[in-house]
């Protein structure tokens, strides 16, 4: 009988090729802490001490290459990685370097006449081009440093400056028509002739800011207008998918009808688009968001992504499908992208627990830490091949106009949030620092989108000591008057039962996938019968020895599920199989330990 089962479960196995983790990064989500440290200290070399701010052009050495421009966007996206390795290291350097980049702003990019951000500056704050157009793209990206700063410190000269940059964007960019709302991708430099829409105009916004300020505030306006431009995401950028070869139509009218000359689609961009829909779902329940989220993200996997290294590829025509190669003999792909396959995936499976989207994070962050990132001097590469070589035509400088320390710093930041809240449910630190104030405060810290009650604060120190002034449920921290220092706050997660796919058919006879896998040391296993009947879930070794029974009794048609836990076995390889009179199916289970 044990060699049968053993049998059965070995057959399983092949049939269902389950997939294995096997990025470093995701088994131990701890080792992104010292990559993010890495990227850091590298753009520190970027820094100008006699006129404050950060070059845009740097090289692969970390010095300034050709032009001495600063621009605001590359300011904006430089602090914001100082201050996610101030949240991972809890190294307050970190957060001067970030206020660097943010005072220069505040002192020279600014339009003082007009409002809204200039974009080019020069090395003595100086503009470069006052009379430039004004975009969302860099309007928008300009809120993202500052958002990252006040979420970490709470600093008020931060939120003046964010709700003025905020209310800029909603005043001037902001099309409230019925027919055409959403964000407008450009203005004069004055603030007037708003024009089309776009891809940047609409996902940006979720990115740099919205939903972060309602992480921060849950504040009705901000929730409202997530959803707004999830209606445009979906009803705008996924409607015009039918008709393109691959991808979607990124640039538009302002009346929202795809601009014909514009041709170019992102994989990047449609993978980003199905992040936020899906980090969206997670305050709004609405099938639809997660529907379209997983439509965009299959595409990619089915048209522009590399199963064979990994990763997805970069840019396509959408109108032909053909790859555009921008002079060169072979396939490329960009290291913003890649983050995209790695957030998108991971957050994706958390909620639907498909391992198609755990191989495409895994993979694409395997390719990333193995080519992308210079072992040598620091951060990343902008382009490999499909390989990972490096493409000799376009050089390894590592800064330029929107290559800064945003993405290589975030694809860290998430992979160790996500890794350790959504996939292991491991607790994660992060670093916070408050200062005092004349005044008693209360904050929310909610640093990732989860449903209400799913996150929750377990322990926070307070300069090394325990501090107690905290509801771990509302995630809330409460600091009295004359009271700051270097708060380090540990964030647990709750382990969920999967809501069936928007895609999935019912009424099978069905044992999913057991959720987080890999896990130590709980999982949720999570079955439906289609009629009612004696069932068994059993828990095998590799070895097929029987180790658990989760269920041995009479079971109504149904969805259920139950809680394996594994602290007394020790780590590796286990089976779950469900059994009726009927039917029978088995799961592979990982215990990291």
């Amino acid at each position: 009988m044990k060699i049968y089962i053993l049998s059965l479960l070995l057959i399983a196995q092949s049939i269902l090729a389950q997939y294995t983790i096997k990025s470093p990064y995701l088994l131990e989500p701890e080792l992104s802490i010292g990559y993010v440290d890495s990227c850091a200290k590298f753009w520190m070399n970027a820094y100008e001490p006699v006129n404050g701010g950060f070059y845009t052009n740097i090289n692969r050495q970390g010095n300034i290459s050709g032009s001495s421009i600063k621009n605001t966007l590359n300011q904006s996206r430089d602090a914001y990685g100082f201050v996610r390795a101030f949240q991972m290291t809890g190294d307050t350097t970190y957060l001067r370097y970030a206020q660097y980049g943010l005072d220069f702003m505040y002192t020279y990019a600014w339009d003082n006449v007009h409002g809204g951000w200039n974009n080019d500056i020069n090395s003595n704050g100086s503009l470069a081009n006052p009379t430039a157009n004004k975009t969302a793209f860099y309007q928008h990206y300009a809120m993202l440093g500052i958002t990252a700063r006040y979420e970490a410190m709470r600093d008020t000269t931060d939120w003046n400056w964010l709700m003025r940059s905020y209310e800029y964007n909603e005043s001037h960019l902001w099309d409230s028509s019925a027919a055409s709302f959403g964000y407008y991708d450009i203005v004069h430099y004055d603030g007037t002739l708003p024009a089309d829409k776009s891809f940047n105009s609409t996902v940006d916004a979720v990115t740099t800011h919205l939903l972060h300020l309602y992480l921060m505030t849950s504040e009705k306006k901000y929730k409202d207008r997530l959803l707004q431009i999830a209606d445009n995401m979906i009803n705008r950028l996924a409607a015009s998918v039918p008709q393109q070869q691959i991808g979607f139509a990124e640039i538009y009218t302002a009346a929202w009808a795809p601009k014909s000359a514009e041709t170019m689609t992102i994989m990047g961009h449609v993978l980003k688009t199905g992040w936020c829909l899906a980090r969206i779902y997670q305050l709004e329940k609405d099938p639809q968001l997660m529907t379209v989220a997983e439509q965009l993200v299959q595409m990619v996997l089915d048209q522009g992504y590399d199963h064979q290294n990994g990763g997805p590829y970069k840019d396509y025509n959408r109108t032909t499908g053909q790859m555009l190669m921008w002079g060169i003999s072979d396939t490329a792909k960009a290291w913003w992208q890649m983050e995209q396959a790695v957030t998108s995936g991971l957050m994706l499976y958390h909620i639907t627990g498909k391992e198609k989207y755990l191989q495409m994070a895994d993979e694409t962050l395997d390719f990333f830490m193995k080519y992308f990132v210079d072992h040598v001097y620091g951060d990343v590469f902008e382009n490999t091949n499909k390989y990972g070589g490096m493409i000799a035509a376009w050089g390894t400088t590592k800064g330029g106009t929107g290559k800064a320390a945003y993405h290589s710093i975030e694809t860290g930041y998430y992979t160790y949030l996500y890794g350790k809240l959504l996939l292991l449910h491991q607790p994660a630190k992060l670093y916070y620092r408050f200062d005092p104030t004349v005044k008693n405060r209360t904050y929310v810290l909610r640093p990732i989108s989860l449903p209400d009650n799913m996150l929750s604060i377990s322990e926070i120190l307070k300069d090394g000591m325990t501090y107690q002034n905290f509801d771990g449920g509302a995630l809330t921290i409460t600091i009295p008057a004359d009271t700051g220092g270097i708060f380090a706050v540990t964030f647990q997660s709750k382990i969920i039962d999967h809501v069936a796919s928007p895609l999935a058919a019912p009424g099978n006879f069905t044992l999913f996938q057991n959720y987080p896998n890999p896990f130590n040391p709980t999982t949720m296993i999570r079955y439906q019968i289609p009629a009612g009947g004696y069932i068994t879930l059993t828990v095998y070794d590799i070895l097929g020895r029987e180790v658990n029974t989760l269920v041995n009794e009479p079971k109504e048609a149904g969805t259920y599920s139950v809680t394996f836990d594994a602290s007394k076995l020790t780590g590796g390889i286990y089976f779950a199989r469900l059994m009726s009179n009927e039917h029978q199916q088995v799961i592979k289970m990982a215990i990291v330990k």
